[in-house]
């Protein structure tokens, strides 16, 4: 009687168990693309800009090893990115957007001579699509290119 018992209680267990993941799993879809948008894979950074760099110039930076990369690299946004010269602020054009795969970045030039760099990089699911290696290439090629 005692392992009746048992057995039972676990039975019922395990389908308790099982429809709270599946509820879980069916919520998980409606909610996704916002908490994905605010608390997927990303990374931040800074990065120290030469004295007297103009803003322009720090902006073709980003433009070319971003949306005009060559060589396969992949930020989502491909069209316009959104540039606020007076504020120092560089975007790609869908950073903000919700329920986007790709990087998505921005950029803000900060007194004195600092780069605040905001990189997101979800893939299908909330898949982190390798933001660390991204956010250091990234880093390694802006310092490169502004020092010309």
């Amino acid at each position: 009687m005692n392992r009746t018992c048992k057995v039972q209680s676990f039975w019922q267990h395990g389908t308790r168990v099982a429809a709270f993941a599946v509820v879980a799993t069916l919520a998980g879809c409606a909610f996704s693309p916002a908490a994905c948008n605010g608390f997927g894979p990303g990374k931040v950074a800074s990065l120290a800009v030469p004295a007297n760099t103009p803003t322009e110039k720090v902006f073709a930076c980003l433009e070319q090893e971003t949306i005009a990369r060559s060589d396969g690299g992949y930020l989502v946004d491909k069209g316009v990115p959104v540039r606020d010269a007076a504020n120092g602020i560089f975007e790609t054009e869908q950073f903000n957007a919700q329920n986007v795969s790709g990087f998505r970045l921005r950029a803000q030039l900060r007194q004195p001579s600092t780069l605040a760099l905001s990189l997101r990089g979800a893939g299908a699911y909330c898949a982190d699509l390798g933001v660390d290696k991204e956010m250091t290439r990234l880093q390694q090629a802006l310092t490169a290119c502004l020092q010309r």
